[in-house]
């Protein structure tokens, strides 16, 4: 191949890059100044509705990003919420990974949280009545993580006395320059800039949407490839499997699957504070992502 069309592919991933680093760090900005601004007073009145904790756990879950998640740890080791409600918020989330496919292609974004939304309601009220049998608690814990989750911030009163505009530097400092830009800026670029790259290298040696159409064992393969990726507990391994989805390369089941498996790094509190109950919830959900997505595949 001419290396000036390569460099101009090289230059085309690059800009592509910038471009979805951009609009994501704004929704992941816009999606910090709401979980700022709402309160979480009403997490404790959950602690007798099963039901009602596992649609609040769906609904944390289905948050663009890590906050929902980490929110639904969070309940969880503080024991606000069931064994049940977790499952719910793990398979409704997948984690920073949203906020690429809402940018690149937002109507796929809200099917695919939508359809997560119904399967987390599903298995949330199957381990409900599982978890009566077998309980799945841990100590009351409070992990290092946005200080919002709780529900509040140790300096929020100050801040709020202060007025308006320290109320906007502090968040300004706190949540968007520490959290968004210093956390996740670099890591979003080079995630997207690598992905992309890998697959203009891979279409340019291997057909994969043919052979996925051509043999039925290389979809079962790739099957297989994404539930397990889906196991690591950070975002940006299964951005591959969104790009390929949106390239057409590879069918809706297989990105649904990887979806379910997959939380991003909202697992992590959970894996800091006990890695048997880490471990039970990366298994439920990858058997359920290979189920689930064994049925799309083959339907």
């Amino acid at each position: 191949m001419d290396k000036t069309v390569i460099l101009d592919r090289l230059l085309d991933v690059f800009k592509d890059s910038l471009e979805i680093t951009g609009w994501v760090i704004l929704m992941m900005t816009l999606i910090e100044l709401i979980n700022v601004s709402s309160s979480g007073r009403l997490l404790a009145k959950v602690r007798n509705r099963p039901f009602l904790q596992i649609l609040l756990a769906a609904l944390l879950g289905a948050i663009p990003g890590c906050a929902g998640g980490f929110a639904v740890v969070s309940m969880f080791t503080h024991d606000l919420i069931s064994f049940g409600a977790l499952i719910s918020g793990m398979v409704a989330t997948f984690g920073d990974e949203a906020f690429f496919l809402f940018v690149q292609n937002p109507r796929w974004g809200a099917i695919l949280t939508a359809i997560l939304f119904g399967i987390a309601i599903l298995s949330g009220l199957l381990f409900m009545l599982i978890s009566k049998r077998w309980k799945f608690t841990l100590e009351p814990h409070n992990f290092d993580i946005h200080e919002e989750v709780d529900g509040h911030e140790p300096a929020t009163s100050d801040v709020h006395k202060n007025g308006f505009k320290n109320r906007v530097l502090h968040f300004l400092k706190e949540h968007f320059w520490h959290h968004v830009v210093k956390h996740h800026l670099l890591k979003v670029f080079l995630w997207s800039f690598g992905v992309l790259l890998l697959l203009m290298l891979v279409g340019l040696f291997v057909d994969v949407e043919q052979l996925l159409q051509a043999k039925q064992w290389a979809r079962y393969a790739m099957l297989l490839a994404a539930v397990l990726v889906g196991l690591i507990p950070e975002s940006g391994p299964n951005l591959i499997f969104i790009a390929m989805f949106l390239n057409g390369t590879i069918p809706f089941g297989i990105l649904l699957a990887n979806s379910i498996s997959q939380n991003g790094h909202a697992g992590l509190p959970l894996l800091a504070q006990s890695r048997r109950n880490f471990f039970i919830v990366k298994t439920i959900t990858l058997a359920l992502g290979f189920l689930v997505g064994m049925l799309a595949i083959c339907v």
